[in-house]
């Protein structure tokens, strides 16, 4: 599965795997706050958080 990339600056954000739809988090490099959301296929979207 390939590393989702955050809506702000497209950059790949590292995931560990335990991370649930719902959770809010912070891009390493931006530091914008994005928000888990489910995809298709047990694949993980992102989305801005503001």
């Amino acid at each position: 599965m390939r590393e989702p990339a955050c809506p702000i600056c497209d950059a790949d954000v590292p995931m560990s795997g335990d991370e649930q739809p719902g959770e809010e988090m912070h891009c390493a490099y931006c530091r914008s706050p994005i928000k888990i959301k489910a995809g298709d296929d047990d694949d993980v979207e992102l989305e801005e958080d503001f």
